[in-house]
C-alpha cells in the first residue's frame, strides 16, 4: 500500500515449496493489490523470473532442486535479472541463512501486513537507489558534455592556424614552380593536400563533439536531422572498420522539431551499440547500415542496423528500461538505451527494436514532420 492506503500494484514472483504457504501468501498479496507469479522451487522461479520480470522476489530458502542460496547466485550472474530485489522468508536465524545476501531477510512465522510493508520498503528503497544512479549518472554526462566542448575549443584555434597556413602554403607553391622543380613541387603538393585533408577531418570530428556536449535545456527547434547524423558515423567511423562495412542510404530528411545535441547523442549510442554488437576480426562479414527517410506519414524514419549478436526474444520488451543491459556485469550502465528513448520521446517520437537472436538487430527512429508537431 501507498500512503493514502492504495495498492501499489507490485509485480511480485513467490518462490515457496511448501504448497499451503505458498497459496496463503498469494492470497494475502492479491488482496494487497499486488500481481503475484509463483513457483514450487527455485529452478522454476529463476525460469518464471526471467519471463515475469518482476518488480521483487519472495523467496523461500529451504527448497529442492535449487535452494535459497543457489537461487542467488545463478540471479547474480545474469545481467538481466541480477538487480531484482530480493526479500528472504526462512524460519532459521542461523549465520548460514542470514548470510543470503538478500535485499531483507524476514523470519517466519510472520503475518501478511509484515510481508506486505517488508516488500513496499525493499522495492521503494530501490527505486530511490535508482532514481539517485540516474542523476548521477546525468551530472556526469553533463560534466563530460562541458569537458569535450572545452577541449574542441582548444583543438579548434589551433587547428585553424593549421588549415589557414596549410592552404597559403598550397597557393605559394604554385608560385614557384619552373620546369626543373616541377616534380618536386607537385609532389610537394600532394603532401600538402593530404596534411590538409587530415585537419579537415579533425575540424569534421571537433564540430561532432560541440554538437554533443550542446545541453539539452536549449529548447526544441526546428533540426535538419543529417547534420547530427553524418556527424555521429564520423565519430565510430574507425571503431567500425575492425568489425564491419558501413553502408548508408539517404533519401530526404524532412525538418523536425527537436534538439541537435539530443539527437546526436541518440545516434551516437545506438551506433555504438550497433558496433559493439559485433566482435572484431571479420569486417568483411558483417554489417552496419544507417538508412534514412520519410516515412508514409511524412515524417522521419531512421533504421540503424547491424548483423550482429541479436538480442535474446525474452529481453527485447526490457531493452529499454532504465539500468538494463545485456551486457556483463561492470561493461555498462544499462542507460543509453533508457537515455535515448526518453530524449526520442520527448520530441514527439518513438524509439522500438526488432532482433533476431544470432542474426542481428535494427533500431528505428520515427519522428513526426514539423506540420504535426502541437503549436
Amino acid at each position: 500500500m501507498d500512503e493514502s492506503g492504495n495498492p501499489t500494484g507490485r509485480r511480485i514472483l513467490l518462490v515457496e515449496d511448501d504448497i499451503d504457504l505458498r497459496q496463503a501468501l498469494e492470497e494475502a498479496l492479491v488482496e494487497n493489490g499486488h500481481e503475484v507469479v509463483t513457483a514450487s522451487d527455485g529452478a522454476l522461479g529463476l525460469e518464471k523470473m526471467r519471463r515475469f520480470h518482476p518488480d521483487v522476489v519472495v523467496l523461500d530458502l529451504m527448497m529442492p532442486k535449487l535452494d535459497g542460496w543457489q537461487f542467488r547466485v545463478a540471479q547474480r550472474q545474469e545481467p538481466a535479472i541480477a538487480d531484482t530485489p530480493v526479500v528472504v522468508i526462512s524460519a532459521s536465524d542461523t549465520p548460514a541463512a542470514l548470510a543470503v545476501n538478500a535485499d531483507l531477510y524476514v523470519r517466519k512465522p510472520f503475518d501478511a501486513d509484515t510481508l506486505v510493508h517488508a516488500i513496499d520498503g525493499v522495492v521503494n528503497a530501490h527505486e530511490r537507489k535508482a532514481n539517485f544512479a540516474r542523476v548521477a549518472q546525468t551530472e556526469r554526462l553533463a560534466a563530460l558534455g562541458t569537458l569535450a566542448a572545452g577541449l574542441a575549443h582548444e583543438i579548434n584555434n589551433p587547428l585553424t592556424y593549421v588549415l589557414i597556413e596549410l592552404a597559403h602554403a598550397m597557393k605559394l607553391l604554385d608560385t614557384i614552380a619552373t620546369d626543373e622543380n616541377r616534380g618536386v613541387i607537385d609532389q610537394v603538393k600532394s603532401l600538402t593536400r593530404t596534411a590538409l585533408d587530415g585537419a579537415e577531418r579533425i575540424s569534421g570530428v571537433t564540430r561532432a563533439i560541440r554538437s554533443f556536449s550542446r545541453p539539452d535545456d536549449r529548447g526544441l527547434v526546428p533540426i535538419d536531422v543529417r547534420g547530427p547524423l553524418e556527424a555521429a558515423i564520423r565519430l565510430v567511423a574507425h571503431d567500425v572498420k575492425l568489425r564491419a562495412k558501413l553502408t548508408t542510404h539517404f533519401e530526404t530528411f524532412p525538418m523536425v522539431i527537436a534538439n541537435e545535441g539530443g539527437l546526436g547523442q541518440v545516434f551516437l549510442n545506438l551506433l555504438t551499440n550497433a558496433v559493439q554488437a559485433i566482435p572484431e576480426g571479420n569486417p568483411e562479414d558483417n554489417e552496419i547500415r544507417v538508412v534514412a527517410g520519410v516515412d508514409s506519414a511524412g515524417g522521419l524514419s531512421i533504421e540503424i542496423a547491424d548483423s550482429g549478436e541479436g538480442i535474446p526474444v525474452h529481453l527485447q520488451q526490457r531493452i529499454f528500461e532504465p539500468f538494463f543491459s545485456t551486457k556483463p556485469v561492470g561493461h555498462g550502465t544499462g542507460l543509453g538505451l533508457s537515455i535515448s528513448h526518453s530524449i526520442i520521446r520527448s520530441f514527439g517520437g518513438s524509439l522500438t527494436v526488432t532482433s533476431d537472436p544470432g542474426r542481428g538487430s535494427t533500431f528505428r527512429i520515427r519522428l513526426p514532420p514539423i506540420s504535426s508537431q502541437p503549436s
